[in-house]
């Protein structure tokens, strides 16, 4: 029996604003407004916010490296600075009443900003060092550039890379919403971005060619009987890796391990008792 991962909470109208914004910068047509938020896209913030994510996605069209740790715990850093102890705290991220902003939009902003410094410093190929499990992790922070797959039937969306079906996790409220093509370290990747039902985005990557390296810090974890890596980011992702079908997958979200863990062996055990 397939174990539902436990999920958060509904996120409150706050939330829906942030999601909201994010939708917008996956999707410009979108044109989606939180209820009774007015006529919260003209706020100078709001616009500055949207324009800024959109340039660094046009930017990375055409693929490029993830943001590295340092960059993004140097961005916490400020945001802590600015905010307090617990301005990275869960469910805080969120836009305040008016034009104040909270911790963990001020971190994506500037951390999208940092994703368009690293172009310009190694260019859109990756860097040298080899493929990277870690690397592909920090794509959860990077922006779509792609639409959302379709759904193929109730177990499997509509794309499949390097001979793995991406799992559709539409049973458990997880719906696809973009996607995106990268070289990390020299090694092709399709990544497909994934939004948990409190706005938390997941990335589901796969590389192509043999398995990669797993981090040493990579533990094991046997999941409803299934055998999975895992490992945290000092940015807080949880991350873990699988190998499927001879292809590496990494899936990672800022959310509690067992989220994640839940989610990437849903399809192994769907297909085990198929």
């Amino acid at each position: 029996m397939i174990r539902t991962p436990a999920m958060p909470s509904k996120p409150t109208p706050e939330e829906d604003e942030a999601i909201a914004i994010t939708r917008l910068v996956d999707d410009p047509s979108a044109g989606v407004e939180p209820e009774g938020a007015g006529t919260w896209t003209d706020r100078p913030e709001i616009r500055r916010q949207v324009e800024s994510q959109r340039r660094v996605s046009q930017a990375l069209g055409t693929g490029g490296p993830a943001v590295p740790d340092r960059l993004v715990r140097t961005v916490q850093g400020k945001v802590r600075d600015r905010y307090g102890a617990d301005a990275d705290a869960p469910r805080r991220g969120m836009l305040a009443s008016g034009s104040s902003w909270r911790p963990a939009v001020a971190v994506t902003a500037v951390a999208a900003l940092c994703a368009a410094v690293v172009i310009g410093i190694v260019g859109l190929s990756g860097g040298s060092s080899g493929p990277s499990i870690p690397a592909a992790a920090g794509l959860a922070f990077a922006p779509s550039t792609g639409p959302a797959p379709a759904a193929r039937n109730a177990k499997l969306l509509d794309v499949s890379y390097g001979g793995v079906t991406y799992p559709n996790y539409a049973k458990f409220s997880v719906p696809p919403t973009g996607k995106r093509t990268d070289r990390i370290g020299g090694r092709p990747a399709l990544t497909v971005f994934y939004r948990l039902p409190n706005g938390t985005r997941l990335s589901y990557t796969v590389f192509s060619g043999k398995a990669v390296p797993l981090p040493a810090d990579a533990r094991v974890v046997t999941f409803e009987g299934v055998p999975l890596r895992e490992f945290s980011t000092s940015s807080g992702l949880s991350v873990v890796t699988l190998v499927r079908y001879g292809r590496t997958c990494v899936l990672a979200a800022r959310v509690k391990p067992d989220v994640v863990l839940g989610l990437a062996a849903a399809p192994v055990l769907a297909q085990a008792h198929a």
